[in-house]
Formats: C-alpha cells, sequence, structure tokens
C-alpha cells in the first residue's frame, strides 16, 4: 500500500474515496487459496537474441576518411542553427547531431541540402516548413534558413561480441561467461514477473470470491480522476498536451484510458474493502516496533533520509494506515498455495 496515496492534495470531497471505499463485503476463502504459478525458465536462444537486441543497440558512429563529400547513404555530424525572417527560432538548433541523410526525420529539403557539402563547410540550408506543422503551429507554411556546418562524415559500426567486447562493457572476461551470467539475470527477471503476476492473481481470486454489495461509483470515479490528474501532470512536464502523452507514451487514446482506468479502479475498491475486512476479521495492528521498521523502509523507498520528515509529509495516520493494509495483504500471499502451471520460455 502506498502511504503517500491520500497526499493529492485536490479539493474535491471525492478526491482519493477510493482508499476508504463505501459498501460491504462478504469475504470468501483468503487463506489457503490456491493459485496456479507459472514455472519459468530461460533458453540460450532467448539469451541470443538479447545479446544480439543488446550489440545491436551498442552501434556507434566513426569518421570516414576514404571520401570528404557527403552523399546520399552518408551519416553526418552538423551544427546548424535556424532562423525565420532573421531571427533564430526555439527549437532550430544543435551542435554535434549525427544526421542519417537517407533516414532523415528533419523537414523535406534539410537532409537533401547537405548532400554534395565538404567536410568543414557553412551553407545556408533554406526550407519550408509544411503547413500544418503539428510540432509548432506557429512554423507551419514559414520559409526557414539553416546555417549548417559539416564537422564530419561518419559510418555506423556495430561492435563484435567476442571476449575484447564483454571485457570492455562487463566485468566478465569471456563470452561464455557472458552468455551465463545474462542467462542468470534473465531467470531472475521472469521468475520476478512470475512471482508479481501470481501475487496479482492470488489476490484476484481472494476478490472473486467475495461478495460485494452497495459499492459507489464515486468511489472508481476517485482513481480514475486521481490516474487522470498523475498523468496529465506527466504530460505536462513533457511540454505536451495529456492526448499527444497518451498516443506516444502508453500507445491509446483518452476514452481507452478512462475505460481501463475504470477497470483498475473496480480491482482497487475492491480489494481495499477485502483488505480492510480482514484487517478487522484477523483483529490485525501495528507494533510500536513494526511501525518504526515500516516507516524506517518506506522512507528509504520514497528517498527520505529522515524518517521523521516523511512522516510529517506523508501523516502518521496514512503511514499506520499503509502497514496495517500490508499487513493483511501479506496474511493473504503468505497463506495461498502455489500450484504448477506450464513452463514459460517467452522473453518479458
Amino acid at each position: 500500500t502506498d502511504p503517500t496515496a491520500t497526499q493529492d492534495g485536490s479539493d474535491s470531497a471525492s478526491a482519493g474515496s477510493y482508499l476508504d471505499p463505501k459498501g460491504e463485503v462478504t469475504l470468501g476463502k483468503y487463506l489457503g487459496v490456491e493459485v496456479a504459478k507459472e514455472k519459468v525458465e530461460v533458453t540460450d536462444e532467448e539469451v541470443a537474441t538479447d545479446i544480439q537486441n543488446e550489440i545491436e543497440n551498442s552501434t556507434y558512429y566513426e569518421e570516414v576518411t576514404d571520401h570528404d563529400t557527403v552523399q546520399n547513404d552518408d551519416v553526418v555530424n552538423i551544427d546548424y542553427v535556424g532562423s525565420i525572417d532573421g531571427e533564430e527560432f526555439e527549437g532550430g538548433a544543435d551542435s554535434g547531431y549525427d544526421l542519417d541523410i537517407a533516414n532523415s526525420t528533419f523537414i523535406d529539403g534539410f537532409a537533401e541540402g547537405i548532400i554534395g557539402m565538404k567536410v568543414g563547410e557553412k551553407k545556408n540550408v533554406v526550407v519550408t516548413f509544411p503547413d500544418p506543422y503539428v510540432n509548432n503551429e506557429d512554423l507551419s507554411g514559414k520559409e526557414a534558413v539553416f546555417a549548417v556546418t559539416l564537422n564530419k562524415i561518419e559510418k555506423e559500426v556495430t561492435p563484435v561480441f567476442n571476449d575484447e567486447y564483454v571485457q570492455e562493457n562487463s566485468e566478465y572476461s569471456t563470452v561464455e561467461e557472458y552468455k551465463a551470467a545474462r542467462k542468470e539475470e534473465m531467470l531472475a527477471e521472469k521468475e520476478e514477473t512470475a512471482a508479481t503476476n501470481w501475487e496479482q492473481a492470488v489476490l484476484q481470486n481472494v476478490i472473486d470470491g467475495s461478495t460485494f454489495t452497495n459499492l459507489s461509483d464515486a468511489d472508481i470515479e476517485s482513481y480514475v480522476a486521481e490516474m487522470t490528474s498523475y498523468y496529465e501532470s506527466m504530460a505536462e512536464s513533457y511540454g505536451i498536451d495529456f492526448a499527444t502523452f497518451l498516443m506516444y507514451f502508453m500507445g491509446t487514446d483518452e476514452a481507452t484510458f478512462k475505460e481501463q482506468a475504470k477497470t483498475q479502479g473496480d480491482f482497487v475498491v475492491k480489494q481495499n474493502l477485502v483488505l480492510k475486512k480482514i484487517i478487522e476479521t484477523e483483529n490485525l495492528t501495528v507494533s510500536d516496533e513494526e511501525y518504526a521498521t515500516g516507516l524506517a523502509e518506506y522512507a528509504a523507498q520514497y528517498g527520505y533520509e529522515d524518517t521523521a520528515e516523511f512522516e510529517n509529509t506523508v501523516g502518521k495516520e496514512s503511514v499506520q494506515d499503509a502497514l496495517v493494509y500490508d499487513k493483511a495483504y501479506n496474511l493473504i500471499i503468505s497463506s495461498a498455495v502455489a500450484t504448477e502451471a506450464a513452463a514459460s520460455t517467452v522473453s518479458e
């Protein structure tokens, strides 16, 4: 449970109400539930694919020596400054930029204007922004002049995966040592994912076995509102609108996002009702020693060196609530029985 979750600063009366939702729950079985746990393994083929991806992501550029004039399949390193009517515009300048001429994402005419330049040459490249120009509507349809300096012509180099690469990029000495270590890492990652999925399935099993009445839509909507506010803030920090953020970072639109948040909100509301009922049923409490230990762990988790500062920030009651809810959650998980499921070799 997140002890900071109630600190959203909202003035809405229903803000955060999903944390202590209305409604009643009749518990089903919550101790000793049996849920299949995925058995994971890692194949040599998966390791090879993972290392190949690493190598491909480790490509670098080095200067070419066989020609000094830009060709249409070159990669070039340039400095550029863009201006409109003699005035530089925001986002129109960079230095030491590596540009792949054949695969440029710059506006039409920019990369083409560099073809034929010689190393060390300076040139004004004239282009016209498309209309509309979605990245900056103020530039739509305007002519711009880019003062370009060609620093060097480069080629992309893909490293060779051998002992030398391993020694330069890891603590290991040989390819075989590196493969073995990577296999262990991948297995640990899969096991962690499988454990998380199993715990989620255990909790879902308990929720599915319980009966809920008089649930409040307002509690679910409070979760949707909080998630929306959270991601809107993230979008603002990136300097983009919410719809663009959702599409670019989450691959979805606002309507789908809110439907998914509503589904998750329903789960969270039921989860909190279940945990609260278990706390009452089992008479769970948090001792002073447990509180001190939990407070220190939470403070460290949220980057506080001073536990008192963290406690003052989120409130002692919030920390106590989080710890006792954790206790109920751990009671469910620690008593659950993991049954065997089919092995998975699919990369996570």
